[in-house]
C-alpha cells in the first residue's frame, strides 16, 4: 500500500485470499504451456522441441517466483518449532544472517565469502574451516533442491515431455546456483563480475530493503512474487531512513 506521498509502505503480509488467488493465477497462466507440452510430447520436430524448451523456461520462471516467495518468507524467516528443518533454516537465515552477521548496519563484508555454519550449535557461528564452508554451502543447495525436485517430477508426470522436463530441471539448477552466487556477491563486494550488470544493483537495493523490512521484498531473484503478493517495496520510509543507514552508506560500511 502507499501513504499520501505515494511512498510504498510495508504491510504485514498478503491476505489468505490474495495468496490463493496468486497461486491459482500462476497455475492458470502456465496451463496452456503445460497442455501444449503434453500434446507435443511425442513429437521430435525442431519446432516442437523449441516450443517445449521455451514452455519449460517460462513455466519455471513463474513457478520459481512463487515458490521462492513461500520458501523464503515462511521456511527461512517465520518457522519456529514445528518442523526441525525449517526451524534450522530460520535460525541460520533470519536470526544469524539477518540480525547477527548482516545486520543493516553491517550489510557488506570485504572478507572472504562465509556464512553461518549449519554445524554450529547455536547457528550464529560462522564457518571456521574450508570443509564446513563447503558442506554448509552444499546444505543450502540441497535445501533448495528439496523444493525444486518435486517441480521437476511433476513436470514429467503431467507432460511426459522430456524436453519440457529437461528445461524445467535446467532452469531450477540455474536458479539455485544464481540464488547462492548472487547472494554471496551482494554481501561480499568485489568478488564477482556480476557487479558489472545493472540488474545486479537493482537486486542489491531490493535486497537491502528486505534486510530492514523482512516482510517485504521476499523474492531475492524474481520480484514477481513480491509484486503479485503486494509486498514489493522500492524505497525506505522516512522513519526507516532515520533509523538505518542509507543504501549507499550500507554499501561502504
Amino acid at each position: 500500500m502507499k501513504d499520501l506521498s505515494g511512498r510504498i509502505m510495508a504491510t504485514k503480509g498478503p491476505s489468505p485470499l490474495r495468496i490463493v488467488l496468486v497461486v491459482l493465477g500462476v497455475l492458470v497462466a502456465i496451463s496452456p504451456l503445460v497442455l501444449l507440452a503434453r500434446l507435443t510430447a511425442n513429437q521430435s520436430t525442431p519446432l516442437a522441441i523449441v516450443f517445449s524448451l521455451f514452455a519449460g523456461v517460462i513455466s519455471t520462471f513463474l513457478i520459481a517466483a512463487i515458490v521462492e516467495w513461500f520458501v523464503h518468507r515462511y521456511a527461512m524467516h517465520k518457522s519456529k518449532r514445528r518442523l526441525p528443518l525449517f526451524r534450522i533454516a530460520t535460525e541460520l537465515h533470519h536470526n544469524a544472517h539477518h540480525w547477527v552477521h548482516c545486520h543493516p548496519t553491517r550489510y557488506v563484508y570485504l572478507e572472504q565469502i562465509n556464512r553461518p555454519s549449519v554445524f554450529a550449535a547455536g547457528k550464529n557461528e560462522l564457518c571456521q574451516t574450508t570443509l564446513t564452508r563447503v558442506l554448509t554451502t552444499a546444505s543450502h543447495a540441497a535445501f533448495y533442491t528439496l523444493f525444486a525436485a518435486p517441480i521437476v517430477v511433476t513436470a514429467w508426470m503431467v507432460t511426459a515431455n522430456i524436453w519440457f522436463t529437461a528445461s524445467v530441471c535446467a532452469g531450477d539448477m540455474v536458479f539455485i546456483y544464481l540464488f547462492i552466487r548472487i547472494h554471496d556477491a551482494v554481501h561480499h563486494p568485489g568478488v564477482s563480475r556480476l557487479e558489472h550488470f545493472k540488474w545486479f544493483w537493482f537486486l542489491d537495493h531490493h535486497h537491502y530493503i528486505h534486510h530492514i523490512d523482512n516482510d517485504a521484498n521476499t523474492n531475492f531473484l524474481l520480484p514477481l512474487g513480491d509484486l503479485l503478493m503486494g509486498m514489493l517495496r522500492l524505497e525506505l520510509t522516512a522513519e526507516e531512513q532515520a533509523k538505518w543507514p542509507s543504501y549507499a552508506e550500507a554499501r561502504t560500511l
